[in-house]
C-alpha cells in the first residue's frame, strides 16, 4: 500500500525521531460489545494460590501516560513514589475464573523512584536506545474441527518463550514491545500428547499465568512495556485476561471489539498504536471498514511524522513462501484505506505471522519497511527461511524481503540518525542480517555492511 501525505502535528520532547531509517535484520458503526466469556473457563488442577504471582511492571498507554501494575490475591498494596506512599486501585473485582486482580496506579512524569512491595520499577531517565520486540508468545493447544495442534508446552525446546524472555533480559532493553497474541492454550491437552500433560486451558487466570505471566516473570520488571492486543484476545476467543491485566485503558465490564488508537510518546521515539485484533486477514465487513478508516485517519492526525506504526496484524507480510504468494494487504486495512495507509510512518512493527520477516520497498513506493516479530514461542508457521525476490512475490516495488523460520526476538538500536534492527535467535545470538539505509537495503551475514 502506498502512503499519503502526512498530517502534521508538533512533536513533543518524548516523540522526536529522525525520518531516515536504517535496518539491520538478523535472519531471520461499531459492532457493539459482548460479555467477556468467549472461551470457556477450564478448571486446571492447580489453584491460583498454588502458583507464584508475577512481579510488578510498568506499561505505556494513551495520552502519554505511564502505569504501574501488579497482580495480587488480596487488597492492593500501596505504591511508593519518590518516598511517598500512594494507594493503588484494582482494575476490577476477582471472579471464579480470575481470582487474582491487577492493581494500577499512574506514574507521574518526572519522578525518579517507584517501588511496589519493595520491588523497584525501571523509571525511564534517558532516550530509549535498546528496544526489544517479541510477539506470539503462547503455547499452541487447539482442536479446531478435529485437526488438533498440540505444542509440547513442557519442553523448553519446543516452546522456548521462557528462554526468549531470559535472553531479552540479558540483552538489557530500555523498553519492551509485545506485538500481541498471548494465550494459545484454547483446548485441553489430550492423553495422547505427553508434551503438554497437565496444561491448563481456556480464558482464566491459570492459563494466562502459564502461557504468559509465569514464563515472562524474569522480564516483566526489567523495562517498561507497550502491549498490543492480538487476534487471540478478540471477543470471540480469550478477551477477559487481556482486559483485566494488560489493556492500557480503564477496564470495562463488556468486551470491546474495537479500542481507540493512541500514540505512545516516548523519549526519542513515538509509537502510533492501532488495535488490529478484529481486522480480517482475508475477508472484511462494512463495519470493520468504517471503524479502521476512522482509526487510521485519527492516528495520522495524532502521530508525528517519522513515528513507528505498531499493530498486531502486518500491513505487508509473506504468508506462503513455499508457493511464492505475497499477501500485500490485510482485507480490513484494504477496505478501510483503499490501499493507502494515511500518515508518515518510518517503520511498521507487527507480529501475527509466526516467524521473523523484513520487507523493504523502493523509495518511490512511499511504503515504510515492515518488520514482523511473531516468533517468540508459539509453533512456527510452515514458511522456510528464504530471500524471495520481487518477481517471486509478485510485487515490483519490493526491494528486499527476508523470512526466518526460527524462534527468537527482534532488537532495535539507533545508529546516528538511523536505526539498526537485529533479529536474534532464542539465545540472543544475532542471525543473518540486512543493512538498510534509505533508499537501499543490502543483505548478508550478521555484522557485515
Amino acid at each position: 500500500m502506498g502512503m499519503s501525505s502526512p498530517a502534521r502535528r508538533s512533536a513533543t520532547p518524548w516523540s522526536l525521531l529522525p525520518a531516515t531509517l536504517a535496518l539491520l535484520l538478523a535472519l531471520g458503526s461499531i459492532r457493539g460489545v459482548i460479555a467477556q466469556t468467549a472461551t470457556p473457563a477450564a478448571t486446571p488442577a492447580a489453584s491460583s494460590t498454588d502458583q507464584p504471582l508475577p512481579p510488578a511492571w510498568l506499561e505505556f498507554g494513551p495520552d502519554g501516560r505511564l502505569f504501574a501494575r501488579v497482580i495480587v490475591t488480596g487488597d492492593c498494596p500501596p505504591i511508593t513514589v519518590d518516598g511517598r506512599e500512594t494507594a493503588m486501585a484494582p482494575r476490577t473485582a476477582p471472579s471464579d475464573a480470575f481470582p487474582v486482580v491487577a492493581c494500577e496506579a499512574t506514574v507521574p512524569f518526572g519522578v525518579t523512584e517507584v517501588a511496589i512491595t519493595g520491588q523497584s520499577l525501571p523509571i525511564p531517565d534517558a532516550p530509549f536506545t535498546r528496544i526489544a520486540v517479541i510477539g506470539d508468545t503462547g503455547c499452541r493447544l487447539n482442536d479446531w474441527e478435529g485437526h488438533g495442534t498440540y505444542q509440547a508446552c513442557n519442553d523448553t525446546r519446543a516452546w522456548p518463550f521462557a528462554q526468549v524472555a531470559a535472553s531479552v533480559v540479558a540483552w538489557e532493553p530500555d523498553i519492551i514491545i509485545h506485538v500481541g497474541d498471548y494465550l494459545y492454550r484454547e483446548s485441553p491437552c489430550p492423553p495422547s500428547e505427553p508434551g503438554c500433560a497437565g496444561s491448563p486451558h481456556g480464558d482464566n487466570w491459570e492459563t494466562w499465568n502459564a502461557d504468559f505471566f509465569s514464563p515472562a516473570s524474569s522480564l516483566l520488571g526489567v523495562a517498561p512495556w507497550v502491549f498490543m492486543r492480538g487476534n487471540h484476545e478478540v471477543c470471540g476467543r480469550n478477551p477477559e485476561g487481556w482486559f483485566r491485566y494488560l489493556d492500557p485503558r480503564p477496564f470495562q465490564a463488556q468486551c470491546q471489539h474495537f479500542t481507540e488508537p493512541y500514540v505512545a510518546t516516548l523519549d526519542g521515539l513515538s509509537l502510533g498504536v492501532i488495535d488490529s485484533a478484529e481486522a480480517g486477514d482475508q475477508t472484511t465487513t462494512a463495519e470493520e471498514n468504517a471503524q479502521y478508516k476512522r482509526q487510521f485517519e485519527l492516528l495520522a492526525e495524532l502521530a508525528p511524522a517519522g513515528s513507528w506504526l505498531v499493530t498486531h496484524r502486518p500491513v505487508h507480510g509473506i504468508l506462503e513462501g513455499q508457493r511464492g504468494e505475497f499477501e500485500v494487504e490485510n482485507a480490513s486495512y484494504q477496505g478501510a484505506t483503499g490501499g493507502t495507509i494515511p500518515g508518515a510512518y518510518a517503520l511498521i512493527l507487527s507480529g501475527h505471522i509466526h516467524l521473523a520477516e523484513a520487507i523493504a520497498f523502493e523509495a518511490t513506493s512511499n511504503r515504510p519497511p515492515q518488520l514482523i516479530s511473531g516468533n517468540a514461542g508459539t509453533a512456527l508457521d510452515d514458511i522456510p527461511t528464504a530471500s524471495p525476490t520481487a518477481g517471486q512475490l509478485g510485487d515490483s516495488t519490493v526491494e528486499d524481503a527476508e523470512t526466518l523460520s526460527s524462534f527468537g526476538f527482534l532488537t532495535l538500536e539507533p545508529d546516528g540518525d538511523n536505526w539498526i534492527a537485529t533479529q536474534r535467535d532464542a539465545t540472543g545470538s544475532p542471525l543473518l542480517g540486512c543493512n538498510r539505509e534509505l533508499p537501499e537495503m543490502t543483505c548478508g551475514p550478521a555484522g557485515t555492511e
